[in-house]
């Protein structure tokens, strides 16, 4: 009987990439959970987005390789949960606790912790769903806001509020914005997977996109730009799912 499994050289790469995603994600919430003030937590916030881009990376260099595996999709899931459903709850809810009126104590801290729940929860019945139900839906949609887009946005989207000094009493709309979330990634409304355009115009369009968020995050600037692309995206998207499948199933849709 062998101590530990081996595992071909292959599949090291894709799976330390996603292993540094549960790093992030951990880091992210120990800076959350420390926080006295606002401050520290924007350096949270862009360690969730820097998840966000290794969440993009580790399925695009196991592909490359051939090292796609279910071993792999399961370990993706334990950090999507980790970096996109508890990085955010606690980055949001210790934000709140630490600079909204009324929110440190009593009622409302109950209320606000009770919300942090409910989308961490949220995102782990989201990532079980798809889990079960991706072979069921075909390959070009998903079902719901996936939890890395819903974790990139909040984060996105705080360090916005931060960068543009928006007043500290409008901090109690991200709660709104954790339960909004919730709802979205456990609901069955259709949303089309990132996929390279038939349009050549249109594959170089959406290249500098993303190009663009590969540069800016890793030097922490562009937040309002950040989110703005960010919150486009999921609505055109939306928009775009319910337009080409009205009648069908997503598994049948076609562009």
């Amino acid at each position: 009987m062998r101590l530990f499994d081996r595992f071909p050289a292959k599949y090291l790469a894709p799976n330390a990439i996603t292993c540094t995603g549960i790093v992030l994600g951990l880091l992210s919430i120990r800076t959350s959970l420390s926080a006295h003030e606002l401050g520290p937590l924007v350096g949270s916030a862009w360690l969730i987005l820097y998840a966000v881009l290794l969440d993009k990376t580790d399925g695009a260099v196991a592909r490359r390789l051939g090292a796609s595996s279910e071993f792999g999709v399961q370990l993706d899931s334990f950090s999507d949960f980790v970096t996109f459903g508890l990085a955010p709850a606690a980055l949001l809810t210790q934000a709140l606790s630490v600079a909204a009126p009324g929110f440190a104590d009593g009622p409302a801290h109950a209320a606000l912790l009770a919300v942090g729940a409910l989308y961490a929860v949220a995102a782990a019945v989201r990532l079980a769903k798809f889990n079960v139900t991706t072979a069921s839906i075909g390959k070009d949609f998903f079902l719901g806001l996936p939890s890395t887009s819903s974790g990139g946005l909040l984060a996105a989207g705080f360090l916005a509020h931060r960068a543009n000094d928006l007043p500290v009493a409008t901090l109690p709309l991200f709660a709104g914005a954790l339960a909004l979330n919730a709802a979205l990634m456990l609901c069955n409304l259709p949303m089309p997977k990132i996929q390279a355009p038939a349009v050549a115009w249109r594959r170089v369009g959406m290249g500098a996109l993303l190009v663009s968020a590969y540069v800016l995050i890793p030097i922490r600037r562009g937040a309002t730009y950040l989110v703005t692309l960010a919150s486009v995206a999921t609505v055109g998207g939306f928009i775009y799912g319910l337009a080409v499948t009205r009648g069908r199933p997503p598994a049948s849709a076609d562009h």
